[in-house]
């Protein structure tokens, strides 16, 4: 598990919440990380506070992590390594990898990206999504579970233009 939370943590890295809340919004923003974990309870998540930052949750069979702080507005959530490929692939199946992503990024609402990890000589296809994450939110379980489907969605749209390029390869 070691090596995966090595991996997972080059992929998050890069992201980290940008805002934080000035003193006359602390009140609103101090409870940031702590609501996540409520709402995550509320909907009979598992989780796991990996770190100050970091909390790993099961929704619906897959394994997302989010990093929330309690004085910043915004959470990242990710879903990682949902889908990889070897480095020693085919061009084709790499094309076709990169060409779904570019796709589906021009049209979901969540950022698709893929990291190469060289000791394990294979690519990553991961998801990210940075949201507003307050009290004033009507129906947060709502509004957390809408951001979570998209996900999947997401994931979908990937793994069906990923087909429609080998289709049309393999009809060359």
């Amino acid at each position: 598990m070691y090596k995966r939370e090595r991996e997972e943590d080059e992929v998050v890295g890069a992201t980290t919440p940008s805002y934080t809340a000035t003193p006359d919004d602390a009140k609103i923003a101090d409870e940031t990380r702590d609501l996540v974990i409520e709402i995550l309870k509320e909907m009979g998540c598992d989780y796991e506070e990996v770190n100050e930052l970091r909390i790993d949750f099961v929704y619906q069979g897959e394994r997302f992590l989010v990093e929330a702080k309690n004085d910043c507005y915004f959470i990242n959530v990710y879903d990682l390594w949902w889908y990889d490929l070897s480095t020693y692939c085919e061009v084709e199946e790499f094309a076709a990898m990169q060409k779904a992503i570019n796709e589906v990024n021009a049209h979901a609402s969540c950022t698709v990206l893929y990291t190469v990890n060289q000791e394990t000589e294979r690519i990553g296809v991961h998801t990210r999504k940075n949201v507003l994450f307050i009290r004033q939110i009507p129906d947060l379980k709502g509004y957390l579970t809408s951001i979570l489907d998209d996900f999947f969605k997401v994931q979908r749209a990937v793994l069906t233009e990923i087909e429609k390029c080998k289709v049309r390869e393999e009809q060359k």
